[in-house]
């Protein structure tokens, strides 16, 4: 018996240390986002939004814009991204409004200068709301475009309210995976606050990551610096890491309710369509959106060879080209 011990007190000795590594490790790791944490808490000391900022008032919420071009112009709204704000989209704004468009640049709740829902209400149909309340402000039709993240909230506004809309054109759409049921096991763990909260300050608020993250997104990596500091501009607003958190779930649902989850309802769009897509997009992969063409009934699928999931800071004379092709598609009326 004493024999046998003795043969296996290695294995129980690599064992419990291995053990005890491991524990270091995540004690270390539960250390650096606490702090990370902290710091976020420190550089969100209060900035103000630039004085252009207008607020459109809704039953959730403030809904920050930036408006540019003739009032009496057609109303096209401008909605970002993940972690992106209004200010994303100065030259594509510049240049509709140069062509005779009411630009309407949204900063989606909690983003940008946007006021922050207390009790966190990002879903999809909520977003879709507050961009009604937003549009109901305007005399006509208005065409959306939505890029990425931004694009789930564009089309559950198409299917909700079809009446404000004359048209909708998807950017690089990340509508999620289409069909799904449940949250999705990460969209349930982020619902722990602390846990988003420290997910947030290390990996979206957090100075050191802005780049690499932006870079990941993007086939030509050299443009990531030069936006890197427009991205930071509302990240330093008090509050931002936690409201941040709030919506991060959304991120990751696989649905949360919204119309825009379902293929068959992605067939009823009853306004027209039109895509944009960057050909060496890795997040939302081109397969993506021929598939979205094809549900949508679209109008057109713009390709853009060489770029990735923002085209429109990537080589902005090309996504410009493409919009003003795909703004002409879908205003041609019907479907």
């Amino acid at each position: 018996m004493g024999v046998g011990i003795a043969k296996r007190s290695p294995i129980f000795r690599i064992g419990a240390g291995a053990i005890k590594g491991a524990l270091a490790l995540v004690l270390f790791v539960l250390v650096l986002l606490v702090i990370l944490r902290l710091m976020a808490a420190v550089r969100e000391n209060g900035a103000e939004a630039p004085p252009e900022t207008v607020r459109f008032q809704t039953p959730t919420g403030a809904v920050a814009a930036r408006l540019s071009g003739p009032a009496d112009g057609r109303p096209i709204m401008l909605i970002h991204g993940t972690a992106a704000w209004s200010g994303f989209w100065r030259e594509v704004a510049d240049h509709l409004a140069g062509r005779g468009w009411r630009v309407i640049a949204i900063d989606l709740p909690p983003f940008g200068w946007s006021g922050r829902d207390p009790e966190g209400r990002y879903d999809r149909a909520a977003q879709a709301e507050r961009l009604a309340a937003v549009l109901r402000t305007q005399t006509k039709k208005a065409v959306v475009v939505g890029h990425s993240f931004g694009a789930g909230a564009a089309t559950e506004l198409a299917l909700r309210h079809p009446d404000e809309l004359q048209g909708l054109v998807l950017v690089d759409a990340a509508l999620g995976p289409l069909d799904g049921e449940g949250q999705g096991t990460t969209a349930k763990a982020l619902g722990f606050r602390p846990l988003a909260e420290a997910v947030t300050a290390a990996a979206v608020t957090n100075p050191a990551a802005l780049e690499p993250l932006l870079r990941s997104m993007i086939a030509r990596k050299e443009q990531a610096s030069a936006w890197v500091p427009v991205l930071r501009e509302p990240m330093q607003r008090e509050g931002t890491t936690t409201a941040y958190a709030a919506w991060l779930p959304n991120l990751f649902s696989q649905n949360d309710g919204g119309l825009s989850r379902r293929s068959e309802n992605l067939r009823k769009i009853a306004v027209p369509v039109s895509l944009v897509w960057g050909e060496a997009d890795t997040v939302t992969p081109i397969a993506q959106g021929r598939h979205i063409a094809e549900l949508t009934r679209a109008r057109s699928l713009k390709l853009l060879p060489g770029v990735g999931h923002i085209p429109h800071i990537e080589d902005p004379d090309a996504f410009l080209a493409a919009l003003d092709g795909a703004l002409a598609d879908v205003e041609k009326g019907g479907r």
